[in-house]
């Protein structure tokens, strides 16, 4: 009996669809590559997760189901259609030399920075809450990669004519990788190389608007309203050709190896970044996070750059601002860990255009608690919304006149044994042909400056400008 007849069976037996998860090794293949190719293949909307630095990357393409949320419980909901979907699925690992962090059906996907914030036409096909188990998912580590082939048999399926649809594709799939990219572009036509033109960039308020909220912002704290809260502007960039998103992602892997550089497609539109921050890893039973809040430039110079790195580890303004985040991601762990670890004192984390404060934090996940619910716990951390979290959150609603989507929200993904990693979506933008609308926050505090507030935010735009081809 095939499996996916089994799962047939199974799905008559229960009166539900079933999971069937069949994962093979691979040879280790760049993510980059398999990422193109999935477009090529025209399986659906592509999916793209890699840390250049970790040599891991998670590359799917096409819906084998999704988990869609609303509300202020998208998370737990989520975490719930996914311990129904995994408890009678069928899930083969056809070796043991796979990838052990990610081998088995994984989910990808994200959520809201914040569900109250009216939802505009701006995020179409973002919901609240997203995790999509694709068809097709290539994962590879340092030396080893599989192919996860992901499908939902129902009752009355002919699982003959499903078996040989993916037999088909697979088969295409080894002859593009063994004749390589050349055999796509036979089959589409010739390819015409394109440089990025020239972008236009409008910001969706102007500079002096948005440094008069900095300024209100700071009234409220000094009032004693909040202590910190993080203002979110954005701009609007076009050009006369479509954006190449499969350029921006390499451009974006090569310049900021540390970071995590995502892609989620919903159609014609990709939400995409580099984003140095994780809020939260688990693996094998331990959380690990960190705090990341404070920014400085880099130096033209080595001398300039280790001069602005000791300026911000011995800023009262900035380690205040970071202590704000340490305590407040610790206080969330201790309820879902037995022990926490916290680093006895922030270091620089040096990307190629800015350095922050970054303290490691760790705990001991206790049994029968997930990755989905730190998240709930976690988000938003006061590096991204503010302290306290309620009042800040407000204040964002009330001032922020910006519908951020996804920016800033939680982005990555959760495996079947509880292993998972997820990002926050900082340095990203919502790429749509032709268009792109890109997004930055900093922290105010009480002592913030508007036009320095102004300009780091300058500085954080350039990660994305810098991705989509520009020389900003």
């Amino acid at each position: 009996m095939t499996t996916f007849q089994q799962a047939r069976e199974r799905a008559h037996q229960l009166e539900r669809p079933i999971l069937v998860s069949i994962t093979l090794p691979m040879i280790v293949h760049d993510p980059q590559l398999l990422f193109t190719i999935f477009q090529h293949l025209d399986l659906g909307n592509r999916f793209f997760w890699a840390r250049s630095a970790d040599k891991r990357a998670l590359v799917g393409v096409g819906e084998a189901m999704t988990i869609e949320t609303t509300g202020s419980e998208r998370v737990t909901t989520a975490a719930a259609a996914w311990r129904e979907l995994r408890q009678h699925a069928i899930i083969e690992k056809i070796s043991s030399n796979l990838p052990p962090y990610t081998s088995g059906p994984v989910l990808l996907g994200g959520f809201t920075f914040d569900t109250l914030t009216p939802h505009t036409a701006l995020w179409e096909g973002f919901p609240a809450g997203l995790l999509i188990l694709p068809f097709l998912l290539f994962h590879s580590d340092e030396d080893k990669a599989a192919l996860t082939i992901n499908a939902l048999i129902g009752a009355d399926d002919d699982v003959e004519q499903r078996a040989d649809q993916v037999a088909k594709t697979l088969q295409r799939l080894a002859l593009v990788l063994q004749n390589g990219i050349d055999q796509l572009a036979a089959e589409d036509g010739a390819a015409v190389e394109k440089k990025p033109g020239e972008m236009v960039v409008h910001d969706m308020l102007s500079a002096e608007q948005w440094k008069e909220q900095v300024a209100q912002a700071v009234k409220k704290i000094r009032s004693g309203a909040f202590e910190k809260v993080v203002l979110a502007r954005g701009v609007q960039v076009e050009q006369e050709d479509e954006f190449d998103v499969d350029d921006t992602l390499q451009r974006l892997s090569q310049s900021y190896p540390s970071a995590y550089v995502f892609a989620i497609q919903r159609g014609t539109r990709y939400f995409m970044g580099a984003t140095p921050e994780r809020l939260v890893c688990s693996e094998d039973g331990q959380i690990q996070t960190m705090a990341l809040a404070g920014s400085a430039p880099r130096g033209a110079s080595e001398e300039e750059d280790h001069r602005f790195g000791e300026e911000l580890l011995k800023s009262e303004k900035n380690q205040g601002e970071h202590h704000f985040v340490v305590t407040t991601i610790h206080d969330a762990l201790y309820s879902l860990c037995s022990r926490v670890w916290v680093a006895d004192a922030p270091r620089l984390l040096k990307l190629k255009n800015i350095q922050h404060l970054e303290t490691p934090i760790m705990g001991n996940l206790k049994p029968g608690h997930s990755i989905l619910e730190a998240i709930e716990d976690l988000h938003p951390t006061p590096a991204v919304g503010g302290y306290p979290r309620l009042p800040a959150l407000a204040a964002i609603r009330e001032d922020e006149h910006l519908d951020r989507g996804w920016y800033a929200g939680p982005i990555g993904w959760i495996g079947t044994g509880g292993n998972g990693e997820f990002a926050v979506a900082l340095r990203s933008g919502l790429v749509d042909g032709q268009r792109a609308t890109l997004f930055a926050g900093c922290g105010i505090v009480a002592d913030s400056d508007p036009e320095s507030e102004y300009q780091e935010s300058c500085l954080k735009l350039q990660v994305m400008l810098r991705g989509l081809g520009g020389d900003m």
